[in-house]
């Protein structure tokens, strides 16, 4: 049984995790567009406050850590690390933060139920695989309503697929490696910031900090503290008071702050065919999760 206040603060938590990944790209195409900032810089920021919270996590699961060796580690990078968000900022160059918002987090449980039914043999049921297909309808409304008013916009689309599906094979990796979110989150951060830092040093250092210090500060608490450490601890914690089918119902909000957070703060246009799509995606999202299962 749930307790009311507790029920009502586990909601509060992960509503507010949802609320921060929602509000990404928005945040990152504000930067890209109009502060100077850069892909590299983004990297940065989020992996070197986030890895100064983490550490001590990873230091305390430090032999579930060592134990997925290196291989195993380098998939958890490339599809959860630095590579993936390579793939979610460089869209923003080209795709509008209300496809960005939207696309990505819409794509991740696709993939994911396809990656699960091969390397976990969790084969999904007709009902989630017709509410896997709305939400892929869904994606591809969003998109396609982008071609007339965003011109080259398809260019991000496609990367928003990439990151939205290196995500959900991420998720995946977890179940099948036995590692948990937490341990892995700290695991890839430390990780990515170890490949992104030499980088960033050599090339991006000195303009990074030669902009206006509320720019690279402003960078470095909304990439690295609110998005790279708090919004997985107060998912985590979300999952811990709610348990994680009450919890993943939360995920919905996600694509519904990243089209609304693009029209109030951005003024995207978003359009019928936009507004349909992502209707129909956070539907059929919704649905997979509460009234839906896997058959193994």
């Amino acid at each position: 049984m749930f307790s009311a206040p507790r029920l009502l603060v586990g909601l509060l938590l992960g509503a507010l995790a949802s609320v921060i990944w929602g509000g990404h790209a928005v945040v990152a195409r504000i930067a890209l567009q109009g502060q100077g900032i850069t892909v590299l810089d983004i990297l940065f920021s989020r992996y070197l406050p986030a890895a100064l919270i983490l550490g001590p996590l990873a230091w305390k699961d430090r032999h579930a850590i060592a134990g997925l060796g290196l291989r195993r580690l380098g998939l958890l990078v490339l599809t959860g690390g630095c590579v993936n968000l390579t793939l979610f900022v460089s869209a923003l160059h080209f795709a509008p933060a209300s496809h960005g918002g939207t696309i990505a987090p819409m794509t991740g449980p696709v993939v994911g139920a396809i990656a699960a039914w091969w390397l976990l043999k969790e084969r999904p049921t007709p009902g989630r695989i017709a509410a896997l297909g709305c939400m892929l309808l869904g994606v591809l409304l969003i998109g396609w309503d982008g071609l007339g008013g965003h011109p080259g916009a398809w260019r991000g689309d496609l990367l928003l697929l990439g990151a939205g599906g290196t995500w959900g094979v991420f998720t995946v990796l977890l179940r099948r490696f036995g590692l948990g979110a937490i341990a892995a989150s700290a695991a890839v951060t430390l990780a990515s910031l170890a490949l992104v830092l030499p980088v960033f040093l050599l090339f991006r250092a000195g303009e990074f900090f030669a902009l206006p210090w509320q720019v690279w500060s402003w960078t470095l608490v909304a990439q690295g503290v609110a998005l790279g450490a708090a919004s997985m601890l107060l998912f985590a914690r979300s999952v811990e008071m709610l348990g994680a089918t009450r919890a993943a119902t939360l995920s919905v909000l996600v694509p519904v702050v990243g089209l609304s957070a693009s029209w109030a703060v951005l003024g995207e246009p978003i359009g019928w065919l936009k507004a349909g799509g992502a209707a129909l995606a956070v539907g059929a999202m919704l649905v997979a999760v509460l009234f839906t299962g896997r058959r193994a």
